[in-house]
């Protein structure tokens, strides 16, 4: 794409450019600065915690920039079993750094990732870890009450941040427009903070796209713009606009336009990547950003926090942006996604199943899941050997197609 994105451009690279929460900058700065003198007051990690999307991570790398660290990032909602937290936490001290002067920062992100039982001890590694570290480790969380968390909560100093004001946003925004000279009104920027909700990325993101109007921005242009995103398209038309988009906003539009579940689309921009970009060197280019867009897909179902949606749908419409060469033509037929064929004929298989289990469980005092799986069969040799089949479909008020489905399964 010609056009960096904005939320690129400018990131923070000084303290003094982070929007929002300056009294936890200064908290964290300091904190950081005094170590290793914070060990000997009992303070040897910090556990950050707020809305998602005030900028928790970001904040990290920047002072740890600053100060001079280099950031060591572990994603606790992926790295879950204890084995290999261990493993991480061993090689984040272990191994060298050429690129700062005070060595690391552990950053250990996403703790309400962590899951009862299928951390496997993730959680307790990483309680050992901060009990006898000699390095700052930094932890970061959604919500701190998580009863997951609370064993780390006791060896911790905890910072809380807020969500950014609408104030603070439409500022940023002012200052971005400045420094790109387009021409606008406040009330028009204060419209566009507002409808963010608190996430200053997405604000960014809107803003750029009015710009490229090169019109002054007003009121009415934010509405509009909002308008349009409510608008759905179809899966065609949203494929076509964001493999051949002009620029990197019209792309990610696109994917906003369409009603498609992110797992749905995701599978679409993949299972088609390659009709429209021949070149193997661009697929490979192109894969590598889709499977980052997984990850978050991912990360969403696990921990509920739907605030990752954007950035899962930027990095689908940036997988094919970014390629550069000649795409193939356009109006291409799209090829539909076996994973989806698979899924709906798997889910109507399922419901079928569970209506049989439904009718099953009152009698033989099983889940309906229980049931379907334990009797099955005996249904099957009643209908098939005894000559039962009307009885039973009476009994169990089944339709001629879910005896079908037994006598097959």
């Amino acid at each position: 794409m010609r056009d960096q994105p904005w939320v690129q451009k400018y990131k923070p690279n000084h303290t003094k450019d982070l929007v929002g929460n300056k009294a936890v900058t200064s908290r964290i700065l300091e904190w950081l600065q005094k170590w290793p003198k914070s060990v000997l007051r009992n303070q040897r990690a910090l556990l950050l915690f707020g809305p998602a999307g005030v900028g928790k991570t970001l904040t990290v790398y920047t002072i740890a920039n600053e100060v001079g660290y280099a950031v060591f990032e572990i994603n606790a909602s992926v790295k879950r079993s204890k084995k290999l937290m261990n493993e991480l936490l061993k090689t984040s001290t272990m191994t060298k750094t050429l690129t700062s002067k005070r060595g690391r920062v552990i950053l250990i992100d996403e703790l309400e990732g962590l899951s009862g039982k299928s951390d496997r001890g993730a959680a307790s590694a990483i309680k050992d870890y901060v009990t006898e570290t000699q390095v700052p480790i930094i932890l970061i969380t959604n919500d701190i009450t998580d009863a997951k968390i609370s064993p780390l909560r006791k060896l911790c100093t905890y910072i809380e941040f807020q969500l950014l004001t609408n104030v603070e946003i439409a500022d940023k925004l002012q200052s971005i427009c400045d420094e790109e000279s387009i021409k606008y009104d406040r009330a028009a920027l204060e419209q566009l903070a507002l409808k963010s909700r608190g996430d200053l990325r997405a604000a960014i993101n809107d803003l750029q796209r009015l710009a490229e109007s090169g019109s002054t921005i007003t009121t009415e242009s934010v509405i509009d713009l909002l308008k349009a995103r409510d608008q759905t398209i179809d899966i065609n038309e949203a494929l076509d606009r964001i493999f051949y988009a002009k620029t990197w906003n019209d792309a990610i539009y696109a994917a906003n336009q369409t009603d498609a579940y992110p797992d749905e689309l995701l599978r679409w921009v993949s299972n088609n990547l390659h009709l429209v970009f021949p070149s193997l060197a661009q697929q490979e280019k192109g894969l590598a950003i889709l499977s980052k867009a997984s990850i978050h897909n991912q990360r969403m179902k696990q921990t509920q926090n739907w605030r990752l949606l954007p950035y899962s749908k930027e990095l689908m419409s940036l997988s094919a942006s970014i390629l550069g060469g000649k795409p193939a033509e356009t109006h291409l037929e799209y090829s539909y996604p076996e994973w989806i064929r698979q899924m709906g004929f798997s889910r109507g298989l399922r419901q079928k199943r569970a209506l049989v289990g439904q009718s099953l469980s009152p009698i033989v005092h099983l889940s309906s899941k229980k049931a379907y799986t334990e009797y099955k069969i005996v249904l099957k040799a009643l209908i098939e050997t005894g000559g039962l089949k009307e009885e039973i479909k009476k009994d169990l008020e089944l339709t001629d197609e879910l005896i079908q489905l037994l006598l097959k399964d």
